[in-house]
């Protein structure tokens, strides 16, 4: 990895009064997603809704400039060095970002970074289960489709909100047909959840962060595979920024629903 990120634990209220294991939460944009995903967990498991979990934010220093945090978040979620998308979209993205159209290619080394190394090293501190979601918003749902169709078995639960899924080029398109081509199912429960006023950005609807997500739960659901749990909101009136709480609060409810829930 090119440079350190900052790694956030949070425990369930019953972690020091047992021995057993919990599932584990992987939040990507710690400085961002950690406290929002921790908050809701925390209120949905208090309702009732959602079984408790260990959440982990991974992701920039807060302290970082907004520069900084841009190129970050570029490296680390996008498998190519070209990050944005092709077609007119990709142009008109080029047209409107201060950023340059290149920057990505550590995905894989993310990916690897929070599996094979992470994962171990807190697994002989904490108690873990062997079931381990991943969370990721904008470029970082595109790390979770990255992660859904490279390494599908690192991952149990995915929940992608607002993501760009078209970015490298379609890459993850022909990731998911070359999958398809060799494999007749696709064991993991995942959410994908995006904001209806996101076509009404031009940045964003350059993005093609609605269309391709669209596109990729079609995709995933035409295949039939009989493992595979499939769930996709379009929200309302919802924008880029407010998507992220819709779909993490359904998405947590979906991904993770109460074993233990007493009706009122």
């Amino acid at each position: 990895m090119p440079w350190p990120h900052d790694v956030r634990v949070a425990l369930p209220p019953s972690y020091e009064h047992g021995d057993r294991g919990y599932p584990v939460l992987w939040v990507t944009d710690a400085s961002l997603s950690f406290p929002l995903a921790v908050g809701l967990m925390n209120w949905l498991h208090t309702v009732q809704e959602v079984a408790e979990l260990i959440v982990i934010g991974v992701g920039a220093p807060d302290e970082s400039d907004p520069a900084e945090f841009g190129a970050r978040r570029t490296h680390d979620f996008y498998p190519m060095p070209r990050w944005v998308n092709a077609g007119l979209g990709g142009a008109r993205m080029e047209a409107l970002s201060s950023e340059g159209p290149t920057g990505g290619g550590g995905a894989d080394a993310m990916l690897s970074f929070l599996v094979d190394d992470l994962r171990p090293r807190l697994a002989s501190e904490f108690r873990f289960d062997d079931d381990h979601g991943l969370v990721g918003f904008s470029g970082g749902g595109h790390f979770v489709g990255f992660a859904l169709l490279s390494r599908p078995a690192a991952f149990g639960r995915y929940l992608a909100s607002s993501p760009a899924l078209s970015g490298c080029e379609d890459l993850l398109f022909t990731m998911e047909a070359d999958y398809a081509a060799t494999h007749d199912d696709l064991a993991a429960r995942v959410f994908l959840g995006a904001g209806e006023a996101e076509l009404a950005d031009p940045f964003v609807a350059a993005a093609d962060i609605v269309g391709s997500m669209t596109r990729m739960a079609q995709l995933l659901r035409l295949r039939d595979y009989p493992s595979l749990e499939l769930t996709a909101r379009l929200y309302p009136r919802q924008t880029h920024g407010s998507a992220l709480s819709y779909a993490l609060n359904e998405g947590l409810r979906t991904l993770y629903p109460s074993t233990d829930r007493n009706p009122s």
